[in-house]
């Protein structure tokens, strides 16, 4: 009986991740917005904001180092 091993695509994983940070990202800074007068919630609101910005950044670079190659065929007009 042969088994194969799944592999975790990593391009799908980091895009993925990349998708869930630009949300957080977008309803933090929404919430933290809107919660302005309430120190206390907008205070927490602006530290998830700001860690999943961290998070965004972080992970961008790691899409664009998997898709270098892709990304330079789309630049230069290669197919």
């Amino acid at each position: 009986m042969e088994t194969t091993k799944k592999t975790t695509n990593k391009r799908k994983v980091v895009a993925l991740i990349l998708l869930v940070a630009i949300i957080v990202v977008s309803v933090g800074a929404l919430i933290t917005h809107l919660t302005h007068s309430n120190e206390e919630r907008s205070h927490f609101w602006l530290h998830i904001h700001a860690y999943s910005g961290i998070l965004f950044v972080i992970v961008s670079f790691f899409h664009i180092v998997y898709n270098w190659r892709v990304l330079k065929n789309y630049l230069t007009g290669k197919k």
